[in-house]
Parts: C-alpha cells; structure tokens; sequence
C-alpha cells in the first residue's frame, strides 16, 4: 500500500476543499518563544490538516490555526501536532490533529 493510500485509509473525517489555501499558525518552539507562519494547505478535513513547513515543530505541540486569516471571518481551531516527516527536499510534512473545543 503508498503512503498517501495509507493516509487515507486512516482518515475518519470528510476532506474539505481547502488545498493550497493560505492558512496561519501560531505555536510555541521548544524554547517557549511563540512563532507564527503564513502556510498552505497541502490538506485539511473536519479531523485535521497536513501542510509545509522549512522546519520541523515537536510532536505534540499546541498549535492555533486561523483559516481565511486576512479576512474579517477568521476561524480559529486549536490543534496539535500528531506527525512531522521531513521531505527530501528538506522541508517538512506536518499533521495536526483538530481539539474538540
């Protein structure tokens, strides 16, 4: 079985159409200093989104996600991050997972 047929087959939620949508993020570093970036979506579902990142963020980690973040109808989701696999480009594949709050 692939990898991506593999990662569907583990998806409990529907996949929404949001694909290279601009999201931002807000996490803290190992450090405690809080980050931000401005991302794409690589994929999203009602579970939790997968994006891009040139550095890797620590399993585990809180992260805020706001959709649509240059609009007045921002949303805001907490998730946190459940897999983070570097790319041999270098950059990083990264999961989060959806709080239920």
């Amino acid at each position: 079985m692939s990898d991506e047929q593999d990662f569907l087959d583990r998806r409990s939620s529907m996949r929404l159409d949001m694909e290279k949508e601009l999201i931002s993020i807000v996490w803290q570093n190992q450090q405690g200093e809080p980050q931000s970036r401005d991302v794409m979506c690589v994929d999203v579902s009602n579970g939790g989104l997968k994006f891009s990142l040139e550095q890797s963020i620590a399993i585990d980690t809180p992260v805020q996600v706001f959709f649509k973040p240059r609009q007045a109808l921002t949303t805001l989701r907490h998730a946190k991050v459940i897999r983070v696999q570097q790319q041999p480009h270098g950059w990083f594949d990264i999961g989060l997972i959806f709080s239920n709050d």
